[in-house]
């Protein structure tokens, strides 16, 4: 490898490694997000098999914020049209820990699942609560797009998978 080359990829190297440190300094000097900092929704979405129903929720960023989130959520409760809790079990267990940004550029999702065969159920809203930094975060209540089966696995926080 000549000079040039090896002067070319140092350099690119270093730029990569300023950016991800930058980006690392960055993340950590924005707010942890709370419940006025996002626009939650929960969305039906493609399955990779037709053994389970996928959906997703998504955390946007509300005119303005700029914050970051992560782990899991709390005290997650599918509600039915009275808001009554419908006791849908909950399996899986909690994924490695990330935290995402949460932008105008950027938001943070989770990833929800349920068997597609068996008994369902028709949940009106999700309710549950926001991760905090050493106590919980805010409680949410958004309204669920469609039927779940049974049993439902609930990813943690994270950026979205493209």
């Amino acid at each position: 490898m000549n000079t040039f080359r090896k002067t070319a990829l140092a350099l690119t190297g270093a730029a990569l490694v300023a950016t991800a440190v930058s980006a690392t300094a960055l993340a950590g000097e924005r707010p942890w997000c709370d419940g006025s900092d996002l626009v939650v929704s929960a969305h039906d979405m493609r399955s990779p098999t037709s053994a389970s129903k996928a959906h997703v929720i998504r955390f946007a960023a509300a005119d303005g914020a700029s914050c970051r989130i992560g782990g899991s959520l709390s005290n997650v409760k599918f509600l039915d049209a009275e808001g009554q809790d419908m006791n849908v079990p909950l399996a899986g267990g909690q994924g490695e820990y990330s935290e995402a940004l949460v932008d105008e550029d950027r938001e943070a999702v989770v990833y929800v699942s349920s068997q597609s065969h068996g008994p369902r159920v028709n949940p009106a809203s999700v309710q549950f609560d926001l991760p905090g930094q050493g106590s919980l975060g805010d409680r949410v209540t958004v309204a669920w797009p469609s039927g779940l089966g049974a049993i439902v696995r609930i990813g943690n926080l994270t950026a979205p998978v493209s």
